[in-house]
This record gives C-alpha cells, sequence and structure tokens, in this order.
C-alpha cells in the first residue's frame, strides 16, 4: 500500500471512530464500528504501525494446544474438509483458540512465504487486543460468523487480506475456538465472500455436533431437524440425556429452538417431557425396536420437527438400557486413557457415594475443594473427574504437583516470571500454573509440602484473585477454581506450625477424605473393572481364578488403586490362556507361594515345562538372566518379560522387536543392557 493510501486508511479509521463524517461509517455495520473503537480507545493500537503479527514459540504454543487436545484432534479434521473445498480457489484455512492462537493452519504450499508474510501460519496471534479489527478476533469478541474484507482490517498491513469466519462452540455455549478462510487476492466487492463465509459456518457447525458427540457418547443424544429427509444428512440440533430422561446438555440449536437462548443453562437437569408431547421411556421404547426418524412436537409452542435417538455406547436396546436404570457396566466403564468419571470413581461404595453427591452441589460455585487420603488412592484422578463434571470442563485444568519441583522452581513455576528476571530466564518471560489456569481448574497435589515461604504468595493470590510473575510490577487478574490434594494431615501440620492457618482456611472451603483401597465396599468390582479397562487392547476377555481373586481381596494394597493396576499390568502380561492365577501375581502380593511356584510363573518355565528339548540352552541362559534381573518393582519386572517375549518370537530380530512393541531399536537396546538381556549368538 502506498503512503498516500496508508494516510487515506488511517484518516478513514481516525474520522469513523470519532464520528466525525465518516461518509462509511453506516456500510461498515455495527460490529466493525464497535471493533475500530476498541482498537483504538480500549487496546490502543495504531492503524500505521508496520509490525509483523505476534507469533508464539514451540514452548508457548503447546501451552494452549495441550489442553484442549481432545477438540483439537476433531476440529483439525473439520478444517481439513473445509480446506478441501476452498483450497484450490487461493484460500488459506486456519483454526483458532479461544485466544485467537493458530493452533492449525492449511493453505497451498506454493504460496508459503506470501501467507507467512501475511501471518497466516501455526502460532500466529490472531487476537483483536494483537491486531484490531480482523476476522479471527472480532468474530472470537463478538461471537458471531462475519466477514472482514480488505480496508475494513483496523492495521494497515492487513488491508490486502479478506477473512471469512465462524465461532465453534461447546456443548454448552462455552466458545472452543473458530474456523477461518483467508485470502489475498480476492475481487473487490465483500459480496464475493458470502460463500466461503457460507462454508466456515457449516464447518464450525459439523465439527460443533462432532465434538457434541464425542463428549457424550455414554449418554442418549437427540437430534432434531425440522426436515425428515434431512435429518441423517444435515446439521442436526443435539440434546444430551441420561439414563432417567433428564437433560445434560444442548447445543445452541437445541437451545434457540426450544427456549430462544443460546446457552443451556435454563435446559440442563429438566425432564425431557417438558419440552416434548413424549415421555423418554416412549422415545426408547420406539428406537430401541427400529432404526427410524420420528415426528415430535416441541412444548408448548407445539412446533413439529423431526428426531432420531442414538443410544449410549454399548447399549443396543431397551432392556439392556433401561432394566436397572442404569448402562451395563461395560459402557459406563471408561476406555484406557479416558479421563473417569466422578460416578465410576465412587464406584458401589456407599460412603463415597455420598462425598460424589457433596462434591456435585458445590463443584460450581467458588468453593475450594481439599481432597485427603494416602499415597495412591486416586486424588487426582478425582480432581481431573471434578473438573470434567463442572462448568469450567472445556477451560484448562492444570496440575501442579508441589513435591515433585525443586523448592528453588517451584515459585517461577507458579507464578511465572518476567523476561530478564533472573539469570537464565526466558527471554519472553513465562507463564506460570496459576496464569495457565485462568478460566479453568488449578490442581495444587501434595499442597502439604509448598515451602512455607511461598505460602502467603499463594494466600494473596486466592485473596485477591490476581498474580504478579517475578519481576513484574502489575497484578494480573486471575479467575480459577483452586482444587489441593494432600496425603499428610494438614491441620496437624497447621498445629505445628509447618503450614499456615490462614491459608489452610482458605483452602478447606469443604473438605473430603478418601478412603484407601483395603477399605472399600466395592474392592472386587474395581478390580474387574480395571482388568477390563487395561486389558481394552486385547482381542480376548481376561479373567481371575478364584484362588488369585482371593489373595487380591485379601491384600492390604499400602499403595492403594496406583499399586492394584501395577499388579494387574504385571500379572496379564506374565499369564498364560488369558486366566490370571495365584502364579502370575507378584511375589510381595502373593507372597505365601512357594519358591518352586514363583519360578513355574516365569514364561520361560512355562515354556520348558511345554516343550523341555525346545533350545534347552537358550532357556537355562534366560533363566538365569531373569534370575538376576527380576526387577525393583512390579512394572519392571512386567516390562523385562514383555522384552523377553518379543525378542523370542522375534527370533532376537531387535528391528521386528521394537516394531512390535512400537519402540525405537535404541530404545530396545538400552532396555536389553539394563536387564542384562543377551542374544544366544553372543553368549
Amino acid at each position: 500500500m502506498s503512503g498516500g493510501a496508508i494516510s487515506d486508511h488511517v484518516h478513514r479509521v481516525l474520522s469513523c471512530v470519532s464520528g466525525n463524517n465518516c461518509k462509511d461509517s453506516i456500510n461498515l455495520g455495527a460490529p466493525i464500528r464497535a471493533s475500530w473503537e476498541r482498537s483504538l480507545t480500549h487496546h490502543g493500537i495504531d492503524p500505521s504501525k508496520p509490525a509483523p503479527v505476534q507469533v508464539l514459540t514451540v514452548t508457548e504454543l503447546r501451552e494452549h494446544t495441550q489442553p484442549i487436545e481432545q477438540f483439537l484432534r476433531i476440529a483439525k479434521a473439520g478444517t481439513r474438509h473445509l480446506h478441501r473445498q476452498v483450497g484450490n480457489l487461493g484460500y488459506s484455512t486456519l483454526l483458532c483458540n479461544a485466544s485467537g492462537v493458530t493452533v492449525h493452519c492449511l493453505g497451498d504450499e506454493r504460496f508459503d512465504r506470501q501467507w507467512k508474510e501475511a501471518g497466516l501460519f501455526l502460532g500466529a496471534v490472531w487476537s483483536e487486543r494483537q491486531e484490531g479489527t480482523c476476522g479471527v478476533g472480532t468474530a472470537l469478541v463478538e461471537q458471531i460468523p462475519l466477514t472482514i474484507h480488505k480496508d475494513e482490517h483496523f492495521r494497515v498491513k492487513n488491508t490486502n487480506l479478506t477473512c471469512s469466519c465462524a465461532p465453534i462452540m461447546g456443548p454448552s455455549g462455552k466458545l472452543m475456538g473458530l474456523i477461518d478462510v483467508s485470502s489475498l487476492h480476492s475481487p473487490d466487492p465483500k459480496s464475493s465472500q458470502s460463500i466461503a463465509l457460507e462454508l466456515a459456518i457449516r464447518a464450525a457447525r459439523m465439527i460443533e455436533s462432532a465434538y457434541f458427540f464425542s463428549q457424550f457418547q455414554n449418554q442418549w443424544v437427540l437430534s432434531l431437524s425440522v426436515d425428515r429427509e434431512l435429518i441423517e444428512v444435515s446439521i442436526p440440533s443435539l440434546i444430551a440425556i441420561d439414563q432417567g430422561g433428564k437433560i445434560l446438555a444442548a447445543d445452541r440449536g437445541a437451545c434457540q429452538t426450544l427456549v430462544g437462548k443460546t446457552s443451556d443453562s435454563c435446559l440442563v437437569g429438566h425432564s425431557i417431557e417438558e419440552f416434548f408431547d413424549l415421555s423418554f421411556e416412549k422415545l426408547v421404547d420406539i428406537f430401541s425396536n427400529a432404526s427410524t426418524v420420528l415426528p415430535i412436537r416441541t412444548q408448548p409452542k407445539g412446533r413439529q420437527m423431526f428426531c432420531s435417538l442414538r443410544c449410549p455406547q454399548g447399549i443396543t436396546s431397551k432392556a439392556s438400557s433401561l432394566a436397572g436404570g442404569i448402562a451395563p457396566a461395560s459402557s459406563r466403564i471408561p476406555r484406557s486413557g479416558e479421563p473417569m468419571t466422578l460416578d465410576y470413581l465412587a464406584g458401589a461404595d456407599g460412603e463415597l457415594k455420598k462425598n460424589v453427591e457433596r462434591i456435585q452441589r458445590v463443584m460450581n460455585k467458588p468453593i475450594p475443594i481439599l481432597l485427603s487420603g494416602e499415597t495412591g488412592t486416586g486424588k487426582e484422578m478425582f480432581a481431573q473427574a471434578i473438573h470434567n463434571a463442572s462448568r469450567r470442563a472445556k477451560k484448562p485444568f492444570v496440575a501442579v504437583n508441589c513435591a515433585a519441583i525443586p523448592e528453588s522452581l517451584i515459585e517461577s513455576e507458579l507464578f511465572g516470571y518476567k523476561d530478564g528476571a533472573f539469570t537464565g530466564a526466558r527471554s519472553k518471560g513465562m507463564r506460570g500454573k496459576i496464569l495457565q489456569s485462568d478460566t479453568g481448574t488449578l490442581f495444587l497435589d501434595e499442597i502439604g509440602d509448598m515451602p512455607k515461604h511461598l505460602q502467603s504468595r499463594l494466600l494473596r493470590v486466592l485473596a485477591e484473585r490476581e498474580v504478579t510473575p517475578l519481576g513484574g510490577e502489575t497484578p494480573i487478574p486471575v479467575d480459577l477454581h483452586v482444587i489441593c490434594a494432600s496425603h499428610r494431615n494438614i491441620l496437624e501440620m497447621v498445629a505445628s506450625g509447618e503450614f499456615r492457618e490462614d491459608l489452610y482456611y482458605r483452602l478447606n472451603g469443604i473438605a473430603f477424605e478418601l478412603p484407601p483401597l483395603r477399605n472399600r465396599s466395592d474392592i472386587a468390582q474395581m478390580i474387574h473393572d480395571l482388568l477390563l479397562i487395561e486389558a481394552e487392547t486385547m482381542s480376548e476377555k481376561l479373567t481371575i481364578d478364584d484362588s488369585a481373586m482371593q489373595i487380591l481381596l485379601e491384600f492390604s494394597w499400602p499403595g492403594n488403586i496406583r499399586q492394584l493396576r501395577n499388579v494387574l499390568r504385571y500379572a496379564m502380561a506374565v499369564c498364560d490362556n488369558r486366566i490370571i492365577t495365584c502364579n502370575d501375581l507378584p511375589v510381595d502380593v502373593a507372597g505365601s507361594l512357594k519358591p518352586s511356584r514363583q519360578a513355574m510363573a516365569s514364561p520361560i518355565a512355562r515354556k520348558s515345562a511345554a516343550d523341555p528339548f525346545e533350545n534347552v540352552v537358550e532357556a537355562a541362559s534366560l533363566l538365569a538372566t531373569d534370575e538376576n534381573n527380576p526387577g525393583s518393582n512390579a512394572m519392571e519386572q512386567a516390562e523385562y518379560r514383555v522384552i523377553l517375549e518379543s525378542l523370542q518370537k522375534n527370533k532376537w530380530q531387535v528391528s521386528s522387536a521394537a516394531k512390535d512393541l512400537g519402540i525405537s531399536r535404541a530404545g530396545i537396546y538400552r532396555k536389553m543392557r539394563q536387564y542384562g538381556i543377551v542374544p544366544p549368538n553372543k553368549r
């Protein structure tokens, strides 16, 4: 843009913001005029400033992507789908998070240099605070789809762009991110972008629906449409319903249809019968007999719509879903790696169920929660489940183990620091864990191990709701819910002077004690459930014989749930015929077993017993290795045996064994050295 054109654009911006007879003021539209005013008066941006777009480092970008990994997996698929439609027309396609940070970017590789010069690449920050009026930033602030076309941009350097954007909303109306299509060379009329904007809107709605289904895969989901013929292929309005017919969540389309609002606050907790002319039992009855599309009328207006009902994962009929009022065990047990729900963690233990009911009453209120219990009782899993069940579920969950961070680093980890705060500090500073958890949940594990000189700083953060990074002078407001945990008795630490009394009462809004595993009434069910989770990737079911189960039930479990999981993983690795017996349990658990029986638990011993003439020299050598390298714990024993068996199965071809186990060749060699595993040809 020439110097005269720059001057004209700046003059136009200033005239429109000040209201001094800007001839384009009406054509701009209210959202853009409001954005120009914010950019100039609130954000203090100079429209003529040529500074490039801010770009985050890899570490900074990871801080934005890690808390929303599940959303990103779905949203990236939607972004690729949109780019296949517009990429060959000269558009780049961006996926941004709720802060305007570009977390995924697609474009024609031939124009990479041009995209980067324009700031259309991974890690670029397109917030309105940073860039003024622009497609991404303004659409996020206004939370509406819009196109910012050429000189509607606030900054001169962006006036060659046209950007059509659509926000992506979560199940409860929370802003999750935004999808954008941008072009560097578009026709002058803004109307030329109407199709691009419509495609962005449809992609955003498709992502919203896919994310909604993923969030409620273990619940009933009602799909609504005004067209019977298109309900299977259109983007429907969605409602998640629990086993009792209560509404858990609704997307913005359903909210708008039923109550004329974009938030589901008026729907959640209400019975489905309050809004439709059919009972929940009738709906389930109809859809359990046939896959169909059903006409349904809304209450009280009587508007006719068409619906279909998706069953919870693992449920296929009315009998299996309503007989006991809950889903069968296989549908309520989370998959390996999935977060646990509060109801699942409570299990069938009566005392824990009461605690969960109390947690559900306070988790959306500004009341800090203190969890106590022995090591391994699942305090972090409970904290994560509380966060996932709360209104902050789509916001960051940041966990800090106060006992695991060196005392010299915990202050900078928690509070962050400005650039140059101390020798070795990053050039751009670092956002601490407290700021990373803004709008979400901060989980402080082992709070009893926090150094006392930092307790006063944490108390100030909780009291003032603001944090000052190291080397900084201006406090930064922060909105977070705090959950703390400790295996130590904090009240005793207060009495002995090890812990600040005022901080204890600030953190102890409500306290819950998690019982040790040996005191739980549902330990047998827990063993079966954990076995299902750990064996999820196996094609056949695993079972535990009665003798082994009796040992597990009678064991004292000093390491609680963590120890139980490790024991089951070890037993699964060494058992034969998918049946866990006493011989497959670690020695410290099955302590009453005789040495000869323990020796027979070895995979090599069992193999030799089955075929005593098969590679006698190799078996003897491996048994000697096994004797010298039992591993210091159950996990190491299991790892050793798995590696050993994989090498045998692959005839000692390290590359094949590495591929079989999904690790690198270097990793296999490192483990072989660690456990003293020597190939037969080198003995």
